[in-house]
This record gives C-alpha cells, structure tokens and sequence, in this order.
C-alpha cells in the first residue's frame, strides 16, 4: 500500500488557546510542539510516508527538522482544517496514493491505533475514527473527499463515507487535546507520550 499520512499542524504561538486558562502562552506551544511531534513519530514508526500540512513557515521548518516532508496550505483549496486536508489529499492523488488526515493533538497515540486503522482499510472505503467530543481525529481513504472539520464533524464525515464507512474506536484516537478538562485527562491517564513541564 502506498499511504500518505498527512497532519496538519497550527502555528504553535496561536494553537492550545482554550488551555490558557491553566497554561500560558509558553507553554501552550511547548506543550502543542511535543504532542505534535509524538504524533508524527507514531505515524512515521508505520512506515508509511508522513507530512506536516501548514501555511506557517515556524511550523515548516520545525517539521523539516524533524525529517518530515512539508505540504503547504493553499488557499485553493479553503481555509482551515478542510482546507489543509484537501491539499493533503490532493498531493496524494498526485502520486497515487492512499491518504489518511490524522489530527496532531492526541497524547496517548500509538503506532498500533494507526496499524490497525491501515489493517481495516481497503480500496474503496474509508476508515473513520471519532474524538470523543464528536470530532475526527483520524480519516482515510482514497481520492477526493468532502470534508466537513468542526463541530459534529464525525457525522457529518460519517454520512459522507455512507455504506463505505469502517469506524474505529480506540483510546489514543478518542482524546485529543483541547481544553483544561482533556489536559486534567490525559495527565489521570498517564502521560506516557512524554514528559512534559506543563
């Protein structure tokens, strides 16, 4: 199989902004960049190839740095997270390819979450994977795709997919991080994606 897993990344100054209750500016990005960074090492231990979709050069040449192929946002393709997936897609059909969206913001991914989504995916379908805040955190699939990141993003992308929809439920694709309430989650559930300051 030849998969493309694209993650799109924020600029870490203005990501995390529903933590700055309990963190502030400083470490809201050292916290985003270690999360983002876990999540695109699990992504690379799967062999599969692995890019950073951004239109912040900050966050491009972060990626780089870690050996990780950029894909820049286009306002072609739309603003935000469809956008930023849209171009990921496109890239992929460019070099026919699978592709799956992967979100940046999940601290208890494992390489085993992403194996066994590419283990249920077959042509034609889709593998969709819900936050447990209704959101998406991981869709695959192959060709365009109408994408719908928000909230209820899941059955909006769930209605989308239709009969060819395979959805997987795990923990480490169940929570990703975005308000005090998740952090106070992840840290009860053990902070094992790495240490952290925060």
């Amino acid at each position: 199989m030849s998969l493309l897993i694209a993650i799109p990344v924020k600029p870490f100054g203005v990501a995390k902004a529903r933590l700055s209750p309990v963190l502030d500016a400083r470490r809201r990005s050292l916290l985003g960049k270690r999360i983002a960074a876990h999540t695109v090492g699990e992504a690379g231990a799967t062999g599969a190839r692995v890019a950073v979709v951004t239109g912040d050069t900050g966050v491009a040449a972060w990626a780089r740095e870690l050996g990780v192929e950029v894909i820049g946002e286009s306002g072609a393709y739309g603003t935000g997270l469809n956008g930023a997936a849209t171009a990921a897609t496109t890239e992929a059909g460019r070099t026919g390819s699978d592709w799956m969206i992967l979100h940046a913001d999940l601290p208890h991914l494992t390489r085993r979450d992403l194996t066994d989504a590419i283990d249920r995916f077959a042509p034609g379908r889709y593998v969709l994977a819900p936050s447990y805040d209704g959101g998406t955190t991981l869709l695959m699939g192959t060709g365009p795709f109408p994408f719908h990141y928000g909230p209820g993003s899941f059955h909006h992308h769930l209605r989308s997919a239709g009969q060819k929809a395979e959805v997987l439920v795990r923990r480490g694709l169940a929570l990703d991080l975005d308000t005090p309430n998740d952090l106070e989650t992840a840290r009860t559930l053990g902070m094992t994606w790495q240490k952290t300051s925060a």
